[in-house]
């Protein structure tokens, strides 16, 4: 599908979110992701195409695409990709993915690991669309230069009282204290973890060895992140 870029959004001081409009109507998941191809000269090893979560809820009707830069040593994709203007227009192919909710009566446990939190922008805001008051606590670990969203995260807490939101600032790094002092019934929640993949391993450990079960851990990994 032909998208076109119409906004570029500064979220951090290296992380932005670009708005493309689709030339038609599109329907995706919350939590899902899609393939974007940008032809560009002298490709790395990386290639033109790759596949980012998409940021934006359904109700938004527009894709974005919200991404950390590395301005030096950053892929070619990613250069090709910032250097778009307003009215570019890329090629958006298989949506897809399974880091969705399936159980709106479940009670969830999201671990976002910095640029981790674009799937649960697009939960959350699916959610509060439709009126859907899930119980959910979020843990947003990463660099206190790199929260965003947080325009979008208030807006929902003060028009639902929700979601709960705990904040694991480095040098401090989410451990077993501090979820078994946040959630006191572990046992009965679902547990979902997205961000860089060392981050997501390390989760998943600390979450079995407060015995959750495996089939009660859902992982998102964001490949070329340290």
């Amino acid at each position: 599908m032909k998208l076109t870029l119409i906004k570029k959004i500064q979220e951090a001081k290296d992380i932005y979110t670009f708005v493309f409009e689709p030339e038609n109507p599109v329907t995706w998941k919350a939590g899902q992701y899609i393939f974007f191809k940008i032809p560009h000269e002298n490709p790395d090893d990386r290639g033109e195409i790759r596949h980012f979560t998409i940021s934006s809820a359904p109700s938004e009707k527009n894709i974005f695409l919200t991404t950390k830069f590395d301005f030096e040593n950053g892929s070619s994709f990613k250069k090709a990709l910032f250097k778009l203007n307003q009215g570019s227009s890329i090629e958006g192919f298989n949506l897809g993915g399974d880091f969705i909710l399936k159980d709106l009566k479940a009670k969830y446990i999201f671990i976002a690991g910095g640029i981790g939190i674009t799937p649960y922008r697009s939960i959350l805001m699916d959610l509060a669309h439709e009126g859907r008051l899930t119980d959910i606590i979020l843990f947003y670990c990463g660099k206190a230069d790199g929260i965003i969203f947080m325009d979008v995260f208030n807006e929902i807490k003060k028009k639902y009282k929700w979601p709960l939101i705990h904040f694991v600032i480095e040098p401090q790094l989410i451990n077993e204290e501090i979820i078994k002092e946040k959630v006191p019934d572990l046992e009965d929640r679902i547990f979902y973890i997205s961000g860089p993949m060392v981050m997501v391993r390390i989760a998943e450990e600390i979450l079995l060895k407060l015995n959750i079960e495996k089939s009660n851990i859902v992982k998102d990994y964001f490949p070329g992140y340290g």
